[in-house]
Parts: C-alpha cells; structure tokens; sequence
C-alpha cells in the first residue's frame, strides 16, 4: 500500500520514478536514542558513517515554540530560531554545518532528487513532516507546504543559512538564508569521534 501511495504522489508532481531510484536507499543502520535532559525518543539512522536524527527535535528551549500548543509540539516538532537552534541538541549532538547537509543531499542523488528520499523513504529513515512556511512567532498561513531546516552557517548578522523542501516542489531542496528570528525545524546530527574527544579535552569549549 505504501508503494501504491509513493507512486500516485510522484505521478502527482509530475516526476517518473525511473529518476528518483535513490528513493530506496538505505541507512547503513536505523536506530532510536534518548535526550537524557528531558526523556524524549527519537528515531535515527546512520548513513555512510554520519548519524542523523530522522525526526524534528522537540526540546523545550526558553524562545522555542510550535505551531500551537495542542499537539503540534509532537507532530512538527518546536520551531527555534537560530541562536536557540545553535545550542538545542542534545549532548553529543550538533546542528548540521552547511556541508553535512550537502553530503547528505548529494549522496541521495543532489539538490535535483534528494527531495523524495528525504521526505518519503522508509529505508532512509529522514520522516519529513511538512508544515508552515517559514515565519516569526505566531504568524503562520498555509500549512502542510513546507519543511524547513536550520544549518550552523551565518550568512551576516542578520540571517543564517536554511535548506528546505516545499512539498509542491519535489524532488528539489533548496538552500537560501534567512532571518535569524524565523522559526526553523531543526535536525542534529552526532558528534564524530574527533569532536567527542575534543569536548571531553575542552568541557568549557561553546558555553
């Protein structure tokens, strides 16, 4: 049934699925972890050595906040700005930097293809739940239009780089910048073994 669903939305979007074969691609491995700061499970997968949260993180910071408060936390996720964004994973975990989005994109095909993998793979594990376009606290339109994500890149003082799939628009990702007041879903992504090392040398390190 599930196959039956994947191609009615690409005959939908008008792509053949003879150029989207990177939508079976799999995780090296999917697993599930904790936040040991608030108890909350999430889904993950590692994909050629990376690990990647497969779910938008829900960690209460002090300027997050959801679509509304009932049940949209659990849904979407909380949206962050970019200064909360920077510092809400949980230990051991960071905000993407511009190139681990890039590597991810480009190993499932590039900015052109990655879109259905990301958005509808089971084997991959991404799980892309689309949403509102991007705005500032409270002010939302039309949903289920888009799924936008934060990278740890400032652009200026006043914006940040995001990349962000808009349903209607798949297979594409895009990547532009921001303002850093928008809220954002936000993905982490685990530490290497080099990092880990180097925050147990440096506990003060990013404080």
């Amino acid at each position: 049934m599930k196959k039956l669903v994947i191609w009615i939305i690409l005959l939908q979007t008008g792509s053949c699925f003879a150029q989207t074969g990177s939508l079976f691609l799999k995780a090296d491995t999917i697993f599930s972890f904790k936040d040991s700061r608030d108890g909350k499970t999430y889904s993950a997968f590692e994909i050629n050595g990376v690990s990647w949260m497969g779910e938008n993180l829900r960690h209460k910071t002090k300027n997050s906040w959801c679509y509304d408060e009932n049940g949209a936390c659990s849904e979407f996720g909380r949206l962050y700005s970019w200064e909360e964004a920077l510092d809400a994973c949980p230990k051991g975990w960071h905000l993407p930097k511009r190139q681990e989005w890039d590597t991810l994109i480009n190993w499932l095909g590039g900015d052109g293809k990655a879109g259905f993998p990301l958005a509808y793979s089971d084997s991959l594990g991404f799980s892309i739940k689309f949403g509102y376009p991007p705005n500032v606290n409270g002010r939302y339109s039309e949903s289920n239009v888009q799924a936008s994500f934060w990278a740890a890149e400032e652009q200026n003082a006043s914006t940040a780089w995001v990349y962000y799939l808009i349903k209607q628009k798949l297979p594409f990702v895009y990547t532009n910048y921001f303002s850093k007041n928008y809220g954002m879903m936000c993905r982490c992504v685990k530490d290497s073994p080099a990092v880990q090392d180097d925050v147990q040398k440096n506990p003060n390190q990013g404080k």
